[in-house]
């Protein structure tokens, strides 16, 4: 209900992402790669939370194929590569769990946050997790980003990560450049 919890466990929910991950890549093909997370305070704290368990899951699912590497026809089935989400920004949601995975987990991770809002050590423990994190500071206040200059950082990253659909009829416009 919006009530800011005291001692949060996200594990309920955590388990529940990665279930919906896990239908939707099996069950619907849908590429891990095109999943993208945005969480607020305890919300970042699960959807970093839920990138960390999927990346295990992943490395776990690839161990499991290189023990059955040999398939029905006695030649060597190909091992897949574990696949890492597409993105993760947390506002303000620190990481509960020390994960020490390695390798670290691939997915693009923004942390945005006010300077007095995350526990000390938050960062360390992100860098552990993720080998592409990037940590970025708002400002003073408190809260969800305000302004076109605290939502500027999180929208760059959008940029960068979110896949283009090429598709007929479709045109990118671009500002400032020669036609």
């Amino acid at each position: 209900l919006g009530d800011l919890l005291s001692n949060p466990n996200p594990t309920p929910a955590v388990e529940l992402l990665v279930r919906v991950f896990t239908y939707l890549t099996q069950e619907c093909a849908w590429p891990p790669e095109r999943i993208h997370l945005f969480g607020f305070a305890q919300g970042g704290t699960v959807a970093a939370e839920a990138g960390v368990q999927w990346w295990r899951k992943e490395q776990e699912r690839v161990r499991k194929a290189q023990i059955s590497e040999v398939g029905d026809s006695g030649t060597a089935a190909p091992v897949p590569d574990p696949r890492a989400l597409g993105s993760i920004v947390s506002v303000g949601g620190p990481l509960l769990s020390y994960p020490t995975s390695q390798p670290p987990c691939p997915t693009p991770v923004l942390l945005a946050h006010r300077p007095s809002e995350l526990p000390a050590g938050a960062a360390a423990a992100f860098k552990k997790a993720y080998s592409c994190f990037t940590e970025v500071s708002m400002g003073r206040g408190e809260g969800m980003p305000r302004s076109r200059d605290e939502w500027e950082p999180i929208m760059r990253f959008w940029s960068e990560k979110l896949a283009r659909r090429q598709m007929d009829g479709l045109y990118e416009v671009m500002s400032g450049t020669a036609p």
